[in-house]
């Protein structure tokens, strides 16, 4: 038995032995998350097969880092009842899922499944629960624990691991068009929610994330996207040091003590850099000043976006991943990692840094030694 496969070995052990016997292709495939999960499986009946699409990605990359919204149905991803992933057959599906990646790859890596849960979780047979605009009416953040207690125990039934969810925007225009996102305008109502989202989901100590009813929470959006300027969505936020540390940063700071495993880079720059290439908010205030372990996922394309400032995919994965961005999120540019070490832009020990956080996490949820999950213990009310 490899140090990695074993239990009774410490998280760091097992990270550290699994990282060295990776290929710098196997460790860019953990840091992406480029497929849509809805594109994993087809329905032939009352069966599910899965995809060649899903079959080549874990061909390319020995495996599937983060697969996110497996079971999301709405107009976008085109999944209702007649195609697309119900209760009952969620964890069927995930299981599936985990079960190819183990038979198919050289080193058997679980795959982490990321769902949005913007109110409650964004699939058929997901709870519905008011949106944050209207859970922050009630200023009430054990209610906001409780219901996310719930979430969790749905989610990580089905099979998934990490729930992306809105509680750091503050409105400040309320012609924002994701005004609804936010819990108001006040950061100490968003600090106490987030903090209450984050229990709700996680549980109160990172031990929990092992339990059967328990996820990782990522939260969104970092920092200061609901201060885009005349309340156009991921415009630039024309904001100085003093309002983003007082508006913006605490609901972040709050989600950090309370321990969140991760956190969505914003759409917006400030100050005239984005987000995502931001090092000065990434990883001095993030990690330095917060002392935030956890990961820093992309939110969708928005590392591609970077090309206008560099020109290229490689050099903009290497920006962001330079930044502290660690997983991306369907984008083109973290598929290109590995050229972009080749050619200069970014070190191999850079994605390593990365890559342990990948691991270390999947490592924390105990996916290494229960990937699958009981089939008929799905939770619909």
């Amino acid at each position: 038995m490899a140090v990695y496969q074993d239990p009774s070995r410490t998280i760091e052990e097992r990270v550290e032995d699994l990282l060295q016997r990776m290929t710098l292709t196997e460790k860019v495939g953990q840091l992406n998350q480029h497929l849509y999960g809805w594109q994993s499986y087809e329905k032939t009946g009352q069966d599910f097969v899965l995809t060649e699409t899903f079959k080549n990605e874990v061909e390319k990359w020995g495996g599937i880092g983060t697969l996110y919204g497996l079971f999301r149905a709405d107009p976008w991803s085109g999944r209702t009842y007649e195609n697309g992933l119900n209760a009952q057959d969620s964890p069927k599906v995930a299981n599936k899922i985990q079960q190819y990646i183990l038979d198919h790859t050289r080193l058997g890596i679980p795959a982490l499944l990321s769902e949005e849960t913007p109110h409650g979780h964004q699939a058929l047979d997901g709870t519905v629960i008011p949106t944050n605009i209207g859970s922050g009416s009630t200023w009430n953040p054990e209610l906001m624990q409780d219901m996310y207690e719930q979430i969790a125990k749905e989610i990580r039934a089905r099979g998934a691991h990490l729930g992306l969810i809105s509680t750091l925007d503050i409105v400040r225009d309320p012609r924002w068009g994701r005004t609804e996102e936010s819990f108001s305008e006040d950061p100490y109502l968003a600090s106490k929610m987030t903090e209450a989202a984050v229990y709700g989901l996680q549980g109160s100590s990172k031990k929990d994330l092992k339990r059967n009813d328990k996820i990782g929470a990522v939260l969104k959006h970092f920092a200061a996207q609901g201060s885009g300027e005349g309340g156009i969505n991921a415009a630039p936020a024309l904001i100085g040091k003093r309002e983003l540390y007082d508006i913006h940063l605490p609901a972040m700071r709050a989600g950090a003590e309370a321990g969140a495993v991760g956190c969505m880079a914003a759409y917006n720059e400030i100050d005239g850099i984005p987000c995502h290439a931001n090092k000065e908010l990434l990883t001095d205030i993030l990690r330095d000043e917060m002392n935030f372990d956890g990961i820093v996922m992309a939110d969708g394309v928005a590392i591609d976006r970077l090309n206008m400032l560099t020109g290229s995919y490689e050099k903009s994965a290497a920006m962001a991943l330079s930044a502290g961005v660690n997983v991306s999120l369907w984008d083109k540019s973290f598929t290109t990692l590995e050229e972009a070490v080749n050619q200069g832009y970014v070190s191999e020990e850079a994605i390593d840094q990365s890559v342990r956080l990948v691991l270390r996490l999947k490592f924390s949820l105990g996916l290494f030694e229960n990937r699958c999950v009981d089939e008929g213990n799905v939770l619909t009310v």
